[in-house]
């Protein structure tokens, strides 16, 4: 009898301690398993984060405007943008007015940088001041050491072909691009001291009517 009770002790043992056993290895699986989770949430976060914040995918993409001293020689403009759509689009300057204050401050400021781009409003006149601007216009995306060279020229700016309630916009150049990074350098070649209290800037706008299909991109 007391074999028997010996037997079927150690049996309960063996298999308490077999149960126990699955239940350590079930545990080891479960904090593998959280692990893995774990390690891979971590980096699809810290991918995500990478995309997010990765010069390609934080390029701005038009309308687009910088700063522009168009009033002394050498004022630059270098950065790049993002471009989505196969069109046209304006690279211009942008001259800005005074919006706020009295009705006959802002017709007066209004009427001053009209003048200076394009209508003399006391005159009737064109007699906007032109501005010889150096335009860049290069692709460093290509897979090349070397960008690629989209545009380059000198342009003697005048006259404008947009505007709205303080601004006014004139044309550098209408160019079409298609999509990719550019990179665009911008400056002045001579001093315009007219425009010295002007807030003017660097504007990048798709043209309105000049859009391309998809299957005409090569």
């Amino acid at each position: 009898m007391k074999n028997d009770s010996d037997k079927k002790f150690a049996l309960k043992k063996s298999g308490a301690i077999k149960e126990e056993k699955n239940n350590n290895e079930n545990i080891k699986n479960i904090d593998s398993s959280f692990l893995i989770i774990f390690i891979c949430m971590t980096v699809c976060e810290a991918f995500s984060w990478f995309s997010s914040t990765s010069p390609s995918t934080t390029l701005p993409i038009p309308v687009v405007k910088w700063p522009f001293d168009v009033s002394k020689q050498n004022s630059t403009v270098d950065q790049e943008i993002r471009i989505r759509e196969y069109r046209s689009y304006y690279f211009a300057l942008r001259f800005e007015f005074v919006t706020k204050g009295s009705q006959e401050r802002i017709e007066a400021d209004g009427d001053r940088v009209l003048a200076l781009v394009d209508v003399d409003m006391s005159t009737m006149k064109h007699k906007g001041i032109n501005i010889p601007i150096h335009l860049k216009i290069s692709k460093p995306d290509t897979g090349s050491l070397l960008p690629k060279l989209i545009y380059e020229d000198t342009i003697l700016t005048h006259g404008t072909y947009a505007g709205a309630f303080g601004y006014h916009l004139r044309e550098i150049i209408a160019i079409d691009l298609k999509p990719g990074i550019y990179r665009v350098e911008v400056n002045t070649i001579e001093d315009r001291p007219e425009f010295l209290g002007t807030p003017t800037y660097l504007q990048i706008e798709p043209h309105s009517q000049i859009k391309f299909l998809p299957g005409s991109i090569k």
